[in-house]
């Protein structure tokens, strides 16, 4: 059994450090958990990465593998930085303004449908969770020690993955039954909540992206040559100059004695 486990470990290790194939599956790996802990990737994760692949990304690109000549080359290196800076410069604002204008929305109860379900009110969501742990707290001392803690960290960094975590394993630990699956549906509740909010707010901005696009090419194609001009200098003409001493001027001078 040992020489089978010890056969085993020997494949596994030869699998993550054989050459490059090894080299992948790990920096894959790597990824995946890199990913895994980001609690939400929305608009503005992308906004990021898009400005990151246009700003540096394709310049590098086009600098290193085009075979156009060296103007060429860094006329359009350059143009990349510059759209992507006009296209954040506008979007960021937007995405902004549009999150925060929808979060203003749910929390004051108009996005909540007449049914009367709270489906997108995060505000409403939380105080119901927070609510529920002040009264189990007056039933398990340990319980209020522990969770003041993470209240504390909820209202300052909102319901991130790890709290949540937090409070999920401090539920399972508590004495009373009654308040587990109270705890349980409100912190669940709170999360969905949280996560429609934020998927919301996603959708409406990406929508807004989408119809500003017109006017984003626009200022890109006005914006673009002026920037340009400034960076890349034009090479002033020459003018070609007559020499000042010509053969006809010596010819001429000449004839009236003037050189000897």
């Amino acid at each position: 059994m040992k020489a089978k486990s010890m056969k085993i470990n020997s494949l596994n290790g030869s699998i993550n450090c054989k050459g490059s194939a090894g080299f992948v599956k790990n920096l894959q790996s790597a990824a995946a958990d890199s990913f895994a802990r980001i609690d939400q990737i929305g608009e503005g994760t992308n906004i990021a990465l898009d400005f990151i692949g246009k700003a540096v990304v394709v310049p590098a690109v086009i600098l290193a593998v085009s075979k156009e000549d060296k103007e060429k080359k860094e006329y359009s290196a350059l143009k990349n930085p510059v759209a992507a800076t006009i296209q954040l410069l506008m979007e960021v604002p937007i995405l902004m303004a549009g999150s925060k204008f929808i979060e203003k929305l749910a929390n004051s109860g108009a996005l909540d449908p007449k049914t009367g379900a709270k489906l997108y009110n995060e505000n409403e969501a939380k105080k119901m969770f927070l609510y529920l742990v002040q009264q189990a707290s007056q039933n398990d001392e340990t319980f209020a020690q522990k969770s003041k803690e993470l209240v504390e960290k909820l209202e300052k960094e909102g319901l991130s993955k790890n709290i949540k975590e937090n409070f999920e394993n401090l539920i399972k630990n508590s004495k009373n039954n009654t308040d587990k699956k109270l705890l349980s549906a409100a912190l669940s509740g709170y999360d969905c909540t949280k996560k429609r909010l934020f998927h919301l707010q996603n959708r409406v901005c990406f929508i807004a992206a989408l119809a500003l696009t017109p006017i984003l090419c626009k200022a890109e194609d006005f914006i673009f040559p002026k920037i340009m001009n400034l960076i890349i200098k034009k090479p002033q003409k020459q003018i070609k100059k007559e020499p000042s001493f010509t053969l006809e001027k010596y010819i001429n001078l000449s004839k009236q004695g003037g050189v000897k």
